[in-house]
């Protein structure tokens, strides 16, 4: 599968992604096959809940780390700014099927130290099961930042909910499911490694 993402952040003419969703996704995925990659979602926002009103992000892969720095920036009609970073894919996803579920997508920045990246990476691949299990939750990717070097690091997790109350239901400080121990006792351990973190929930473009 492909390894080498890029997500990109951008933001659109006023009200485009409200009118148009389609063919913003279309024209970056028209954007990612002439350098050889393709998309591996789009997704809009909340209306203002996380992403701005006209924000919206995109993930694309390529098989090379080469062949992902050579893409040049979006300057189709309608991109009104963009904010590119490379990340590389870790153990998810497992396979180059792009994430089709209805639902809340959630993008989560961490910022950890590069010496806990081993565990965190391991901590969190070992409580997903359990916690899709329990939840109606799917983890469509689990990405290292590429260019953040050691000492720091820095991990993009994007998680599907089927709506913002699963989401809520799911905290491991939110007094979760008793069938959720297994999961939830490991994101409490991973806390302890979590220097700071931020999430965007967003709708995605089908």
């Amino acid at each position: 599968m492909n390894r080498y993402f890029e997500y990109c952040r951008f933001t659109t003419e006023p009200r485009l992604l409200l009118s148009e969703a389609q063919r913003v996704k279309d024209a970056f995925a028209e954007r990612a096959r002439a350098s050889g990659g393709y998309l591996f979602g789009g997704w809009r926002s909340m209306v203002g809940l996380g992403l701005a009103r006209d924000e919206g992000i995109v993930l694309s892969s390529w098989p090379d780390a080469q062949s992902a720095s050579n893409l040049s920036a979006p300057d189709f009609e309608g991109i009104a700014s963009a904010q590119i970073q490379s990340l590389e894919a870790t153990v998810r996803p497992i396979d180059d099927t792009p994430p089709a579920y209805d639902g809340v997508y959630v993008f989560r920045w961490f910022d950890i130290g590069a010496t806990d990246w081993e565990a965190f990476r391991d901590i969190s691949d070992a409580a997903w099961p359990n916690m899709e299990a329990v939840f109606d939750v799917n983890i469509c990717g689990f990405w290292r930042h590429r260019d953040v070097v050691e000492p720091d690091a820095k991990i993009l997790l994007l998680t599907r909910y089927a709506d913002l109350s699963v989401w809520e239901a799911s905290r491991w400080w939110n007094n979760p499911a008793a069938a959720a121990d297994a999961s939830m006792g490991r994101f409490k351990k991973r806390n302890e490694m979590i220097k700071s973190t931020v999430a965007y929930p967003s709708l995605p473009i089908l």
